[in-house]
C-alpha cells in the first residue's frame, strides 16, 4: 500500500459540479484552498493546517478546519482522481459533495 501522500507540492482543480476549487499543497501540512469563479477567475483563499491519513492505496483522508471554524473532512482518491468533500459550516449546516480533480501544476 502506498502511504505517501502524492498531493505535496502540487496544485490541483477540483470540480463539485456545484463550485470549482484550486488545491494547492504546499507541504504534508499545509493547503491553500482558492475558489474558482463560473468564468474561470480565482476568487479568495485561505492557507489552513490540514491532517493527512492514509486509508487504503492512494487513497487519503484530509482534514482541516477554516478561520471561521468551518470544518472540512475530503476522501481523496488519487488512483481515480476522484474526490468527496464532507463540510460542517460554521452555522452547524453539513453539506458533502463529489467530485473530480485534475492535477494542474
Amino acid at each position: 500500500m502506498s502511504s505517501q501522500f502524492p498531493a505535496v507540492g502540487h496544485r490541483y482543480l477540483v470540480d463539485f459540479k456545484a463550485f470549482r476549487v484550486q488545491l494547492d499543497f504546499t507541504s504534508e501540512t499545509s493547503l491553500t484552498y482558492t475558489g474558482v469563479k463560473p468564468d474561470g477567475s480565482l476568487g479568495g483563499s485561505e492557507t489552513v493546517t490540514i491532517k493527512v491519513e492514509t486509508i487504503g492505496d492512494d487513497l487519503f483522508l484530509v482534514t482541516w478546519q477554516e478561520s471561521d471554524k468551518t470544518t472540512v473532512v475530503h476522501i481523496e482518491n488519487y488512483k481515480y482522481c476522484t474526490i468527496i468533500t464532507n463540510i460542517t459550516n460554521s452555522d452547524l449546516t453539513f453539506e458533502q459533495y463529489h467530485g473530480t480533480f485534475t492535477q494542474i501544476s
